[in-house]
């Protein structure tokens, strides 16, 4: 009897101990795995969610379609690339609770202390190079996170959508990365400055970057967009706008920071049109001129808050050109808005509106 009762006993004990062994232990799938990447994609291939990445590749080509799965992290080495070759693309749809990452190797918020050195380095601007998209035309990025990159001396992006391609970002972050003024050019964190016109970039935040973003001058641009995060902004605080010609019709409402047109002339082809929205401030790098063929390719020109102005002005959108207090605006910083009415006998000539500012006002008709 007392034998019968002390096995008893024993398997209660058994039985509870089991039941209180935590799940993961049997049959868990879901463990993260650390991976390191070395050699080329050149089949499609599937990064796991939860997963972390490891990119040790000088250059990693992308010779097909990766889809990347919410949740994973993916740690790029000091001064590596990512560069996407023909029938490469991108697909990295992460969530709001669980973003896809890419980071520096450095950086031990985001996964763990995956080069094993403690506290001895911390993740910086310019820790990784950059993801170039290079012409490829279905890349769509959702929920990403993109930091400290941008390393690349002669190209200091972190997203660098050539080649014309085409791609989507929306909700995601782009903070910590280079982006820089180079030769002369502006080139953002995210540099769409030669990217498709079908390219879209909206619900995205930009902070703590140099230069937070370039856009082909055929881009639109909605005003979903953040450019700054708890009073974090970007040292060049703006949508600096790359390229001479407009010939579709675009949208500009972006009313949070300026927009830069650093051409010498953009030009709007006939029959095209700029719609601006309201409060939108127009800014112009040295010597810039917009020409237009009628008052008509300007679409809300003076809509309430609507502005024209030097890219040396900081009262308007702030300090654009992140120089601090180290310039000031003047008169005929910039050339002015050139109306070309070459339907007509006159040579055309430059628009004299109120809500311009800084401009020559000596201009002479082209």
């Amino acid at each position: 009897m007392k034998a019968y009762k002390f096995n008893f006993i024993v398997l209660i004990i058994l039985l509870i101990g089991i039941a209180t062994i935590p799940s993961c232990t049997i049959g868990d799938t879901t463990t993260a795995e650390t991976i390191t990447i070395s050699s080329d994609i050149n089949s499609p291939t599937t990064w796991k969610g939860d997963n972390i990445y490891i990119i040790d590749k000088d250059n990693l080509y992308l010779n097909a379609e990766l889809t990347i799965e919410a949740g994973a992290i993916i740690k790029i080495m000091s001064g590596d690339n990512i560069i996407l070759n023909r029938d490469g693309n991108i697909i990295a749809n992460g969530t709001s609770t669980k973003p896809i990452v890419f980071t520096s190797i450095k950086d031990d918020n985001n996964g763990s202390d995956n080069n094993s050195d403690g506290d001895n380095t911390v993740p910086a601007a310019g820790d990784w190079g950059y993801i170039n998209l290079n012409g490829s035309q279905n890349s769509t990025f959702k929920y990403c996170k993109f930091l400290y990159g941008g390393r690349d001396n002669s190209n200091p992006a972190t997203v660098d959508v050539s080649s014309e391609a085409k791609a989507i970002f929306d909700n995601c972050t782009f903070a910590y990365n280079s982006g820089s003024l180079l030769n002369n050019i502006y080139v953002g964190t995210l540099n769409a400055s030669n990217a498709s016109a079908q390219t879209k970039i909206t619900n995205c935040k930009f902070y703590g970057n140099n230069v937070p973003v370039t856009i082909n001058a055929e881009m639109s641009m909605d005003n979903s967009n953040s450019f700054s995060n708890d009073q974090l902004g970007n040292k060049c605080n703006g949508i600096f706008v790359w390229g001479s010609s407009i010939t579709s019709d675009i949208n500009w409402l972006e009313d949070e920071v300026a927009f830069v047109v650093t051409a010498a002339n953009l030009d709007i082809a006939v029959n095209r049109t700029i719609t601006f929205g309201n409060n939108v401030v127009v800014k112009f790098a040295e010597h810039s001129t917009l020409t237009v063929s009628s008052e008509g390719c300007l679409i809300n020109h003076n809509g309430p808050g609507v502005e024209f102005t030097s890219l040396k002005d900081d009262e308007r959108k702030g300090d654009t050109n992140g120089d601090g207090r180290e310039t000031s605006p003047e008169v005929a910083d910039w050339t002015g808005i050139f109306i070309d009415v070459w339907k007509k006998s006159t040579n055309g000539e430059f628009a004299h509106w109120d809500n311009i500012y800084y401009n020559d006002p000596h201009a002479t008709a082209k």
